[in-house]
């Protein structure tokens, strides 16, 4: 009884000293934030918005003809989606030969998959490490450019984690250049034009200072044929950061998937997170928050529908479009309400 008593007196010494867990205690909620991005009337505006700041950045979306993805082993290459810009592949290596008879033109689907890039997808292939890529021609966009500044033959001579090397000409070969895009990984993408090839465009801020931007882009609607004049669509909405990890869940009642709950914006919480997929696609937020009423030629926002954005920081906000119009009535300018949770 004595050898036990002792064994007991220690256990009680031990415990009484070892340190316990510390309690998780999460941060209480932030307070809600609004913001507002002008797009202006005819969206001639990108909008950058950051999550943890509440710094807005504008830019013209007319800056820029491509985008070049800017992580050491990032090597897609984007077009101006709000210029409604195509490429067509010609299937030729040679810059002076190449041709766009018979080969079709494409567009970046806005979800920004690797596979539905007019570049990216086929830039890359068996001969590129001893030909480079083969040549593109580049529609820049039938709106913002006429006559011969509309098109450019474009291919890609290497590209490695400090820089690509790409070679551009006009159309009927004349004004032949070779430029560096040099990577910065402290952003998302490089912004090139073919107005000033020798100097890269600032157009998003720095990767960790924005989660999404607001922008006019181009809307495939795939149920049309390709040659019907409705297949493509220029909308204005919401493009996030997939290149810092942002990720979007959408709550909008009576439209939620299958087993998938619907949760008022007032209840959920960071307790909720994990009962959720995020979507890493790039129009998660996208452009469907509004609808145009052609009973009163007016946008109006869905009631009832929010978002949850994940920030690359880990943390999360709930994101509430407000109004699509300001306080003149001329619309593009978006107001909207943030909260971290």
């Amino acid at each position: 009884m004595k050898r036990l008593g002792i064994l007991f007196f220690l256990l009680v010494s031990l415990s009484s000293c070892m340190k316990e867990d510390d309690a998780i205690t999460l941060p209480a909620p932030g307070p809600v934030k609004q913001g507002t991005a002008n797009m202006g009337v005819n969206y001639e505006n990108q909008v950058y918005y950051d999550l943890k700041t509440g710094a807005t950045t504008v830019r013209s979306y007319k800056s820029y003809d491509l985008a070049f993805e800017a992580s050491k082993n990032g090597l897609h290459i984007y077009l101006n989606s709000a210029k409604f810009m195509f490429a067509c592949n010609t299937q030729s290596y040679d810059m002076a030969s190449a041709d766009t008879v018979g080969q079709p033109w494409a567009l970046d689907n806005e979800q920004l998959l690797e596979d539905t890039l007019a570049l990216t997808k086929y830039w890359q292939d068996v001969n590129y490490a001893t030909q480079g890529s083969k040549v593109f021609a580049i529609d820049r966009g039938k709106l913002e450019h006429t006559g011969a500044a509309r098109w450019r033959k474009f291919k890609v001579l290497a590209a490695d984690s400090l820089k690509y090397t790409i070679c551009f000409s006009n159309y009927d070969n004349s004004g032949m250049d070779t430029v560096e895009v040099v990577k910065d990984d402290n952003y998302s993408l490089m912004y090139f034009s073919f107005d000033t090839p020798n100097q890269l465009i600032q157009q998003a801020p720095p990767k960790d200072q924005w989660d999404f931007v607001f922008t006019k882009y181009t809307h495939v609607y795939f149920e049309y044929n390709v040659t019907s004049p409705f297949r493509y669509y220029f909308v204005t909405g919401a493009i996030q950061n997939i290149w810092n990890n942002t990720e979007t869940m959408r709550f909008q009642k009576d439209s939620m998937p299958i087993n998938v709950p619907y949760l008022p914006i007032e209840q959920f919480d960071y307790a909720q997170v994990q009962n959720f997929t995020f979507s890493n696609y790039a129009n998660a937020i996208g452009y469907t928050w509004k609808y145009y009423d052609f009973s009163d030629a007016h946008y109006h926002i869905y009631p009832n529908l929010y978002f949850v954005v994940k920030s690359s920081d880990g943390l999360y906000y709930t994101l509430k479009m407000v109004d699509f119009y300001d306080t003149s009535g001329n619309k593009g300018s978006v107001t909207f309400q943030t909260q971290r949770i």
